[in-house]
């Protein structure tokens, strides 16, 4: 992402920007001006832009370009005034309230390295495309993405005449990288169209910052192609499945030498993935990833190094001599001349053409949302227009915005947007309400509404295979291992319900701890008594948690996804078949009949392998994590084969990483689904109320475990220690103790220093 955003709050956000971003030397006396940058260490002085600029200074403006003094930020990110005269603009902000939005804009990596080492005129020209673009960026966002807010609670979203933003240029990462990018703080007030100064609607801007920063890039690479003749070319990225535009003839080992920061990162990224995976068996979600990442930089962040840019350019110079020859700025010009498409105008694309984009922009955001709403469409229209050119930056707005409204029209609007319910002075001029936030109303799909019916409809559908409850009784009567335990009330009855419902497709609920391992491996011998050895299958969301699944019922598990990669395959395994079927009857040579026959009989393995049969059982465990459209898929492959699809997993865990929800949709449409509500993880019966309290978000539990003495604070080495202190307490008594779950970082840790412990006692060899 070349924008990303973070919170300024009041006092401290200054702070922030004035030991991080707005100063070069690291200075800690205030009073003195901002550093200048050109021989001395340092970045330039912040300036003004925005068009809320022409309402501050009691009204008077001032210009675009303005430098941002000290006194003028303290002013905008220390009391919510006039940056100018220090008035109070609007209502007098509140301790710790939101005072700005540090939108950063960075540029991809293969600019920063052109322009590290380019000489000082396409320097320049370089940084006044990225510049450009920021401003471009700021002037949409200011049209469609910043509002105020008004009424009780500010319910009511107001047009704004503009923002008023302070712009701070940083030229490197905190490792020394060539980093081009621009902190464009943006005050928290602004000017609604009656001349009241208010806060801005920050929910809009979030849901937009994806949008923006597609933007960005796009205006970027038009203008630097207009300009330098500079070519682009998609490169995958290691995390996500969108690719990312660098120049062309830029280097991938050059990227790498100058993106030592980025390495340092991704290493420190993989560690905690492998950290995450040992804890808990499976790889992150995207957001889980995206969260990892921005805790492994804020661990392994420097402190900032201070060198003046002539200083720096020739460091950068030196690294890059070995990938390009000793002459650097001789190889940036051999950059230009490489864009080979043409600029296009709005008019040069029909709506045929974005007809066929806003189809693709809508199928990529519908696969992983469930809802979404136009600025979803958006960030993925940008992304998709990123391989074309625009003679303007404007052009690039307009097709963006023709191809949104395009793709809303194939959309299902699940969002009332009350035109015909306000008075005329709530309405914006397209004659929507006030009262829905311009980023508010939410969409989905005709496509994913009729899989969530055919879901339902499987459901509900009762012609599916059974058990008898002959076998139940049997069952449950029989002890399940060899400590001859025998199942719970309640894991009875929920293998009851789903062995004999017939349904072709069931739930089993049940919050961590209540047993479901259990239970299904109840279902799975109550199955097989009647249905035969192999009639039941696992499916998991990921190969570790498939292995666990395997393990825990002995029976053959999956991938979810790769089952259905291969099922897909079967219709072509079976006429495969079919062909070596008619070579093998028309052939008489004995070898050829023998391969024949070896090949038909391994393709045959593949294609039961990857179908279900009829009475199979199909469990899918962690189902809450299953996307919408793979089941869909698998369920309606089990029911034409004739077999039974069962979803396991708890409705308060995560959701799909993929367009998801399913597995709460099913439970809500069961009166009594079967559900598992013995917490066995606790002995003590408060701590199971105070668990199941926690797991609907019910905040007021964490009072129970005050009561009862079970909160501890401290730094995290404190906790740390106390945590492994009571683990190894417990082990040593001969008690059963699991080894605490919670953050891969923290379970990593605490094994880490129980192998220790193990490794000093002489118990394991290090190794």
């Amino acid at each position: 992402m070349t924008v990303s955003i973070r919170l300024m709050r009041l006092g401290t956000g200054f702070k922030y920007l004035m030991e991080s971003v707005a100063r070069g030397d690291g200075a800690s006396d205030l009073s003195s001006p901002l550093t200048r940058y050109y021989a001395e260490s340092g970045t330039p002085p912040g300036r003004f832009l925005g068009a809320g600029l022409a309402g501050v200074n009691g009204g008077v403006g001032i210009a675009e370009g303005t430098q941002c003094t000290e006194q003028m930020l303290f002013h905008m990110l220390g009391e919510c005034a006039d940056p100018v005269t220090g008035e109070q603009l609007g209502r007098a902000a509140k301790a710790g309230a939101v005072a700005g939005f540090d939108l950063t804009f960075s540029v991809p990596k293969s600019i920063s390295v052109a322009w590290a080492v380019a000489d000082a005129g396409t320097q320049a020209v370089i940084y006044q495309a990225h510049q450009d673009a920021i401003k471009r960026a700021i002037g949409y966002a200011e049209r469609n993405v910043f509002f105020s807010r008004s009424g009780v609670n500010g319910v009511v979203q107001e047009p704004i005449r503009g923002v008023v933003v302070a712009a701070f240029d940083h030229w490197d990462s905190r490792t020394g990288d060539p980093q081009l990018h621009t902190h464009a703080v943006v005050q928290n007030r602004a000017q609604s169209l009656d001349g009241t100064w208010r806060t801005l609607d920050s929910r809009t801007l979030f849901k937009h910052v994806v949008t923006l920063s597609a933007l960005h890039q796009g205006i970027l690479q038009d203008l630097l192609s207009a300009r330098l003749g500079w070519g682009w070319d998609a490169h995958q990225r290691r995390h996500s499945s969108a690719p990312k535009w660098e120049v062309r003839g830029v280097a991938d080992e050059l990227m790498a030498e100058l993106s030592r920061r980025a390495a340092e990162i991704e290493h420190g990224t993989d560690e905690a993935v492998q950290r995450f995976l040992d804890a808990h068996g499976r790889r992150p979600t995207n957001v889980e990833m995206m969260r990892i990442r921005q805790t492994v930089t804020l661990q392994t962040r420097p402190d900032k190094q201070h060198q003046s840019l002539a200083e720096q350019t020739e460091s950068w110079r030196e690294r890059a001599r070995p990938y390009v020859g000793d002459d650097t700025v001789a190889w940036v010009t051999t950059l230009r001349g490489r864009n080979d498409l043409p600029a296009l105008r709005s008019d040069d694309l029909h709506d045929g053409i974005l007809s066929d984009l806003a189809r693709v922009a809508v199928w990529t955001v519908a696969d992983r949302r469930a809802t979404f709403s136009r600025a979803n469409l958006l960030a993925e229209i940008h992304r998709q227009l990123h391989g074309i050119r625009f003679a303007d930056p404007g052009e690039r707005i307009t097709i963006g915005e023709r191809t949104a409204d395009l793709a809303q029209t194939s959309c299902t609007q699940l969002t009332v947007s009350g035109r015909h319910h306000v008075p005329a002075h709530f309405r914006r001029p397209d004659g929507t309400s006030k009262f829905t936030g311009k980023a508010a109303t939410i969409y989905t799909t005709a496509t994913l509404l009729d899989a969530e019916s055919r879901l339902l409809s499987a459901g509900r559908n009762t012609t599916g295979p059974v058990v008898s409850i002959q076998t139940i009784a049997a069952v449950a009567d029989a002890p399940l291992s060899s400590n001859g335990r025998l199942m719970s009330i309640d894991q009875a009855v929920a293998v009851e319900k789903i062995a004999t419902s017939g349904r072709v497709l069931d739930v089993l609920v049940g919050a961590a701890g209540t047993g479901k391992t259990v239970a299904m491996a109840a279902l799975r011998t109550a199955w097989e008594t009647e249905h035969g050895p192999g009639s039941v299958v696992g499916l998991a969301p990921s190969a570790a948690a498939a292995q666990v699944l395997a393990d825990d019922l002995e029976i053959a598990t999956e991938n979810t996804a790769r089952w259905l990669t291969e099922a897909r395959r079967n219709p072509d395994r079976a006429a495969t078949i079919a062909d070596l079927e008619h070579k093998l009857a028309t052939t008489g040579h004995p070898r050829a009949r023998r391969q024949l026959r070896d090949w038909i009989t391994s393709l045959r393995a593949e294609y039961d392998r990857w179908e279900v049969h009829p009475g199979q059982l199909v469990i899918v465990d962690e189902a809450s994590l299953a996307g919408t459209f793979a089941l869909d898929e698998l369920v309606s492959q089990a029911g034409h084969a004739g077999g039974k699809v069962v979803l396991v997993g708890d409705w308060a865990q995560l959701s799909a990483v993929q367009a998801g929800g399913a597995f709460g949709m099913l439970v809500a449409d069961r009166d009594l689904a079967p559900e598992l509500t013995d917490i066995r993880r606790f002995q003590n019966v408060w701590e199971k109320a105070a668990s199941v309290r926690l797991r609907v978000g019910d905040t007021h539990a964490i009072d129970t475990y005050t009561r009862h003495d079970r909160i501890r604070s401290g730094t995290r080495d404190e906790v740390l220690d106390a945590l492994y202190a009571g683990w190894k307490r417990d082990t040593d008594a001969g008690l059963t103790s699991l080894m605490i779950a919670g953050d891969a970082d923290t379970v990593a840790e605490l094994n880490r220093r129980a192998r220790a412990d193990r490794i000093a006692s002489g118990q394991v060899t290090e190794t």
